[in-house]
């Protein structure tokens, strides 16, 4: 679930220690225990690490010697991943150091990789053998331990992926998809029932690396992390929905027992019948094949065989090896990585560098580019000649994308022409001096921190503090989002919303430039609707080729970048599939079909609260601030009959909490929109009121001018503190939607999607569109202010007739019902209380006298002329 720390229940922080570390600590503190026993006997532990990025599996301690690895399948073996490296470890620190080199590996991969993204499943395997004398014999017990950090798996909470939902592949990415399919399927079968259940363990790499840990010979834990927070509820139920599937699995462990002569003597008979059977043509289908699955070709069958037989070699050569001697080699290749980085460390001390940030936490500081004094350290991408001292791939990196020299200690950049550099948020070009502690993006997602130890020595000795940026930090300042913490919380989701989805915009339209797709991505920013009380970020997708423009949510956009980053990874790849791919199946083409946003307009509901009617023509607004039109829009209070309330009934509340209790019915009127853009088709209005489950929506029209001739009337019965709250705070908004008719691009235009961004913006920064209802709401609740005063205005008038009159007639009393009739306003039939009192004059005391029966109505029109002063003020500083 999203909103907390899972990291903490799988690796921990420091003292607190997670899962991993407590296992394996406790795994080699029962091995020793077990050695003092049974000295005779043997336990080995061999680690593994691999990846799955894009549905393709990286061996993470391979090194430099990155390439995708093959799953293959026997019918005794079930799935392996070919040629995967596994390193004897001796205790839990040795593991430790071999989950660092792993951890690092990743982290340079994704930076020199040509994917944009370093989100991938990790996958951690222990393989426990025990070699155990028993009856003369050397018996073999083996166990493998999957230990699965799921990449992304917060997103699927955050989508509601459970039960059917998630069959239908709502989750972020295929293989967190197929896990969902894989576990509800494996729940069923558990159920039991007549009909068959087929798991789908094939629909991706990770549920076929775990098909013997999901629904073989095992036993399965699975931890489900859950937010206290109340803005996680979803998710939170959402996980423990999924959590409960998973539950529900049964699995059968059995003890992995053979006598270790055996099994190398079975190893090398499989072996020499796998030789003979590829030689002599005559191939069993029937060893590399599930019984479930369709059937396949002689080609992917030898394949499988093959493969086979080099995982039997090296499990053969494995067991009669001497562990020791392989524990031996293992522990010396970790002192020459531990010398290295010993050696990398003392340098960190002296000479400039520049090291990563990364959104993961755990892959900060993993890769470090010394500046050496006296050199000049060219950076761009592969393939220059001469080849560059800082390679870097990925979106938006030239070849000759800039350079830093160090002279003396003193850190001089150069960008080149067309390349893309942020120092410190600020887009820069030509020749700057680089400080310590500036941070830099260099491309699309390469981000890092300059380090100059001497210059932070001279600035610590100065009283100097270095504030520590994190990836986050450093990717708010390009968004010009600041660092300091909002008041509001709100206001903090907004401003992570769009320190996350920043970097994506960049990424997303580096991949539109590379792939020539013709579209852009923007971030929204869309205002508070009705009872939702904060703003929030969406993206905008403009189609250069029809000049539609598009708006997704949050989730929808970080589904489709998944689909993208793999359209891209085939186009790096040479694989032109992504050329051929159906446009409803491509995720950077919206849908010509789908209705968009207009805009809105904002209407306040304050006048409601005082029973005034609203009659406005409110300009349409796009995300953009640019006006689409006008709107008229109208409500009016209604009597208990049905019949409107108008300014001749002389119904007058002032104070909307003297509502609560009663009923209250108005009626919303949209007779028309003026002005809509042509482009326009079947263009309609929605909005949501109050506490209403569904959208209210008016009659689809086409035209500049459409005529709604919508009219709905709302009840609220009884009228509640909520309801007088709602009146008072918030704005209706109400959506004016249409369907986009494509404008082609002029023919001959042959500009491409990075020469038509460059022609749109003076950079590639992102710009954030602000949607804000306010500037049309003041002006509602100026009109309603403008109308209590007046209504305030002719109380006191009358009040003074009154006792004008009182006076001229020297009379020392006036009467109690027509004091009643002018404060009260005809208020009875609203149920309403309002204070009567008697007023005594006498001729000596008529000054007196006549300011004590006017006290209270000035003080309450005053109360109301500094309200309207102050409203007026606002309005003015808005607009």
């Amino acid at each position: 679930s999203s909103g907390i720390n899972a990291e903490y229940g799988g690796l921990g922080y420091g003292k607190n220690k997670g899962v991993v570390p407590l296992y394996c600590e406790d795994l080699f503190i029962k091995m020793d225990q077990l050695k003092q026993e049974a000295p005779e006997n043997e336990y080995q532990v061999q680690f593994s690490m691999l990846e799955i990025y894009n549905e393709n599996v990286f061996d993470l301690l391979a090194g430099k010697q990155r390439k995708a690895l093959k799953i293959r399948q026997s019918k005794a073996r079930g799935f392996f991943v070919q040629g995967l490296k596994k390193t004897p470890v001796g205790s839990y620190k040795e593991i430790e150091d071999r989950m660092a080199e792993g951890t690092a590996n990743r982290t340079v991969a994704a930076t020199k990789m040509n994917a944009t993204s370093s989100r991938a499943h990790t996958v951690v395997e222990l393989t426990l053998t025990q070699k155990i004398k028993a009856g003369g014999a050397n018996m073999t017990k083996t166990s493998v331990v999957n230990l699965v950090d799921l990449a992304g798996s917060e997103r699927a909470g955050s989508t509601g992926a459970t039960g059917a939902t998630l069959k239908q592949g709502a989750a972020i990415n295929k293989s967190l998809s197929a896990l969902g399919n894989v576990i509800a399927a494996l729940a069923s079968q558990a159920e039991g029932g007549r009909k068959k259940v087929i798991v789908p363990f094939r629909d991706s790499s990770l549920t076929m690396i775990l098909k013997n840990a999901l629904g073989g010979n095992s036993k399965t834990v699975m931890i489900a992390a859950l937010s206290p927070a109340s803005v996680n509820y979803e998710e939170t139920l959402s996980t423990l929905r999924f959590a409960d599937r998973a539950k529900q699995i049964k699995t059968k462990a059995t003890v992995n027992e053979s006598p270790t002569d055996k099994l190398i003597r079975e190893l090398k008979e499989e072996n020499e019948k796998l030789k003979k059977m590829l030689e002599g043509g005559e191939i069993d289908h029937s060893l590399v094949k599930d019984d479930d699955e369709e059937d396949i070709s002689d080609e992917e069958v030898q394949a499988r065989l093959q493969a086979l037989m080099e995982e039997n070699s090296a499990e053969k050569a494995s067991m009669e090896q001497e562990w020791k001697a392989k524990l031996e080699d293992a522990q010396k290749a970790i002192e020459a990585m531990k010398a290295e980085q010993s050696r990398k460390e003392e340098m960190k001390q002296s000479v400039p560098h520049v090291t990563n940030l990364n959104e993961d936490q755990q892959l900060c500081g993993m890769i470090t580019y010394f500046l050496e004094d006296g050199k000049e350290n060219k950076v761009g991408s592969r393939g220059a000649d001469p080849p560059n001292d800082i390679e870097l791939s990925g979106l938006e990196i030239e070849q000759n994308h800039c350079t830093v020299s160090n002279n003396g200690g003193k850190l001089l950049m150069v960008v080149g022409e067309e390349a893309k550099v942020f120092v410190n948020g600020e887009y820069v070009s030509g020749k700057l001096e680089l400080m310590h502690n500036d941070r830099l993006l260099v491309g699309t997602n390469s981000m890092f921190t300059v380090v100059n130890p001497t210059e932070r020595a001279t600035g610590e000795a100065a009283g100097i503090s270095y504030f520590k940026f994190s990836y986050q930090d450093a990717m708010a300042e390009i968004q010009n989002l600041g660092t300091e913490d909002s008041s509001q919380k709100g206001e903090e989701l907004l401003q992570q919303d769009i320190a996350e989805l920043g970097p994506m915009i960049g990424e997303v339209n580096a991949m539109s430039c590379a792939m020539d797709k013709k579209v852009k991505f923007d971030i929204v920013i869309m205002p508070a609707e009705g009872t939702r009380a904060r703003r929030t970020a969406m993206v905008s997708v403009f189609s250069y080729m029809t000049s539609c423009t598009h708006l997704l949510t949050r989730d929808e956009f970080i589904s489709r970048k998944y689909k993208m980053e793999e359209m891209y990874q085939q186009c790096v790849e040479g694989d032109n599939t992504w050329k051929s791919i159906d446009p409803s199946e491509d995720p950077f083409v919206e849908d010509q079909q789908k209705e968009s946003t207009i805009g809105t307009v904002s209407i306040s509901l304050k006048s409601l609260g005082y029973l005034f009617e609203q009659e406005q023509t409110l300009t349409i607004t796009n995300y953009q601030g640019s006006a689409k039109g006008e709107l008229r829009v109208n409500y009016y209070p209604a009597k208990e009959d049905g019949s409107i309330i108008t300014e001749d009934d002389d119904i007058f509340v002032d104070d909307p909490d003297s509502l609560i209790g009663q009923p209250l019915n108005f009626s919303l009127q949209i007779p028309y929109a003026r002005g809509i853009p042509k482009r326009y088709e079947n263009v309609y209005c929605r909005y949501k009121f109050f506490l209403d489950a569904d959208q209210t929506i008016t009659k689809k029209m086409t035209g500049q001018n459409p005529e709604f001739g919508f009219l709905h009337t709302h009840s609220c019965i009884p009228v509640t503190d909520q309801f007088v709250q709602y009146l008072e705070k918030t704005s209706l908004v109400i959506e004016v939607v249409g369907t986009q008719i494509p404008v082609p691009m002029k023919a001959g235009d042959e500009r491409t999607t990075k020469q038509l961004m460059a022609s749109n913006f003076a950079t590639n920064q992102t710009q954030l569109a602000l949607m804000d209802p306010e500037k049309q709401a003041i002006m509602g609740e100026l009109e309603s202010t403008k109308r209590r005063a007046k209504k305030q205005q002719n109380k006191l008038i009358k009040v003074q007739e009154l006792l004008n009159d009182a006076v001229n007639a020297q009379s020392d009393t006036i009467s109690v019902a027509d004091l009643q009739k002018i404060l009260q306003s005809n208020a009875n039939s609203m149920g309403i209380a309002v204070a009567v009192f008697k007023i005594k004059t006498a001729k000596a005391k008529q000054e007196g006298a006549l300011f004590k029966a006017t006290a209270q109505a000035v003080v309450r029109s005053d109360d109301v002329r500094q309200e309207a002063a102050q409203t007026k003020s606002k309005a003015c500083t808005i607009l």
